[in-house]
């Protein structure tokens, strides 16, 4: 049973809504592989930033830069206003930014609880500036991120277990954009299930995040005209890449 859950409600949170569902989507829109894509993303009608234009021209170029930069236009008004309210919540010093153990103290979508290292990836995948705090605009696309991530996990939790057979992984995975081997799907879950037999939220979020860090590796080093020659975007070769990385954690 996931976190927010009622017994007996056969997989439905409090209120109602499907748990495959993202916050702030309408209710019934299917759920299918294509929607998880991370690199066939498509701005949703409504979204905030196409009723506040003007925030794009306010963002840091770094961030438009971004290879989840699509992810903030993915996002509704009203669950833009929800995240804001979250954002204040856990910006305990009020800085305007967040820092990694406010991070961890938060409660994302599902329950999820970051640990330390994964908390860490995070601020290395959407800290833009490198400058150890988390902007909003970050924190929203880091915030949509784990949405997708978790929602992905539950459309693949087919008897609502809670957890993924290990074999499970890649599959999940290749819905998400990360075309690996089945080897370093094994792999991740060894690395990150912490001696478990099966894949749990927690672990499943470890291994997206280690799979998004590859990729804003990737885009340092193929896609910046500071380290040569820059390259297109290719997911098969991204995958390979990824693999390559994943080895040598073993």
């Amino acid at each position: 049973m996931y976190p927010g859950m009622m017994p007996g409600m056969g997989g439905y949170p409090m209120g109602g809504m499907p748990m495959a569902a993202p916050m702030g989507a309408p209710m019934g829109m299917p759920m299918g592989p294509q929607s998880f894509n991370l690199w066939a993303l498509q701005p949703i009608q409504g979204s905030w930033m196409s009723m506040n234009a003007q925030c794009i021209y306010q963002m840091p170029q770094a961030i438009r830069n971004t290879w989840w930069f699509p992810l903030l236009n993915t996002i509704s008004m009203d669950q833009y206003q929800r995240v804001y309210m979250w954002f204040m919540g856990v910006d305990r010093d009020r800085s305007g930014t967040l820092e990694i153990n406010e991070l961890m103290q938060g409660q994302f979508p599902g329950g999820i609880r970051l640990s330390p290292r994964t908390a860490l990836r995070m601020m290395r995948i959407f800290d833009t500036d490198f400058n150890g705090h988390i902007s909003f605009y970050e924190f929203m696309a880091m915030y949509k991120f784990l949405e997708m991530s978790f929602n992905l996990f539950v459309f693949n939790d087919r008897n609502r277990s809670g957890t993924m057979e290990p074999h499970e992984i890649q599959p999940a995975l290749q819905q998400m954009g990360f075309f690996i081997q089945p080897r370093t799907a094994m792999l991740l879950h060894r690395l990150f299930a912490i001696g478990m037999a099966v894949c749990d939220v927690n672990c499943w979020v470890a291994i997206c995040a280690f799979a998004a860090q590859c990729r804003s590796a990737y885009q340092m080093l193929f896609m910046n005209p500071y380290y040569g020659a820059m390259k297109p975007f290719n997911p098969v070769e991204f995958g390979k890449f990824l693999d390559i990385v994943a080895s040598l954690l073993e």
